[in-house]
């Protein structure tokens, strides 16, 4: 089978590989896959910074969907050519959260092309609790688009920030794919939305989406700014995955009470926040990583429900992966880059 792979960290040791095909254990099945779609965690992955041993070559890609090509003993309910989306959240499945139904939890979690062979290839194995029928409006790249950042979304969102009909919210750097999946996912229930970016255009088409109003955090404070929006009164839910310095700009964001809810450090793992603040107000500051079972399939069954499509920037080849992980490394993107599998 054909794999875009790595035999060493950077990205000219992306490579176009050959790889044996794959056969189902027992409790597994394999997925032809039509699309996969990258993640910053793909760039993470390629540059070593992880700090993470992998054997080499290693297939990246954690998000993907296609059709079942094989199941393995024990597999019942799934048979070949079903469509499926792949959730690349591996967990062990006896532990006491998982046990509980909190998959994410586990502590031997791990996402697939980050510890384990991705979705950058004709053929993917995973568990078959790993795999989800997805609604029938999406294609495949769209379905792909979904994955680690529509089930990041739907958990902080819901099971973590208990985000609640007619709340507002505020969604930081807009533009990137978990951004997005926030804007899509909060937008049929928010009373009023908000987003930030440093770029106009990105704020922009945000607001051709549906969003209500939006802040240039390079030319304005976001406190103040979301306050003088909601006249004086703040939001109640702020959604996150810059952490650092920014998080003291989404606490002053807020409505007493109100939530942060943080999925990523993108802009630092250590902040300075003002605890005052912090208890006078009573606000909460919630983590979030990835998603449950239970999670995704109440996400797919929300964008069934609603008729939701994720955005897709742009799809490239197989052949083409190294340009299009280029092009995820510049930032420039608005939505998901995906990448269609022949």
């Amino acid at each position: 089978m054909k794999t875009v792979a790595i035999d060493g960290y950077g990205i000219e040791h992306v490579r176009l590989t050959e790889l044996p095909d794959l056969e189902p254990g027992p409790g597994e099945v394999v997925v032809r896959i039509r699309a996969a779609a990258l993640n910053r965690l793909d760039l993470w992955t390629l540059s070593g910074d992880l700090k993470i041993e992998h054997d080499f070559p290693h297939v990246l890609g954690a998000d993907g969907a296609g059709e079942i090509a094989s199941v393995g003993e024990g597999v019942k309910g799934l048979k070949g050519g079903v469509p499926v989306l792949i959730n690349p959240g591996l967990s062990c499945g006896s532990c006491e959260f998982c046990r509980a139904g909190e998959q994410s939890l586990c502590p031997t979690f791990s996402v697939l092309g980050e510890h384990r062979p991705g979705t950058l290839a004709e053929l993917v194995k995973v568990p078959a609790s790993n795999v989800f029928p997805f609604p029938q409006h999406l294609s495949f790249g769209e379905a792909a688009a979904l994955g680690l950042t529509a089930i990041t979304a739907y958990r902080m969102l819901f099971p973590r920030a208990r985000f609640k009909p007619g709340e507002w919210i505020l969604i930081t750097g807009i533009g990137g794919g978990l951004a997005l999946a926030l804007l899509m996912l909060s937008r049929p229930v928010a009373g009023r939305l908000f987003v930030t970016s440093s770029s106009q255009d990105k704020i922009d088409r945000a607001l051709a989406m549906g969003a209500d109003a939006g802040v240039n955090y390079r030319e304005e404070d976001i406190g103040k700014s979301i306050k003088h929006l909601t006249a004086k009164r703040g939001v109640d839910v702020v959604a996150d995955s810059a952490g650092g310095p920014a998080l003291e700009h989404s606490l002053r964001a807020l409505a007493k009470g109100g939530r942060v809810v943080i999925a990523g450090a993108t802009a630092g793992g250590s902040a300075e926040i003002n605890v005052r603040r912090l208890f006078w107000s009573q606000l909460q500051i919630i983590g979030s990583t990835m998603g449950s079972n239970e999670d995704v399939a109440n996400m797919l069954r929300m964008v069934a429900g609603a008729r939701l499509r994720p955005v897709v920037d742009r799809t490239y080849s197989l052949t083409d992966a190294a340009e299009a992980l280029r092009y995820l490394e510049s930032g420039k993107q608005f939505g998901k880059v995906v990448i269609e599998v022949p």
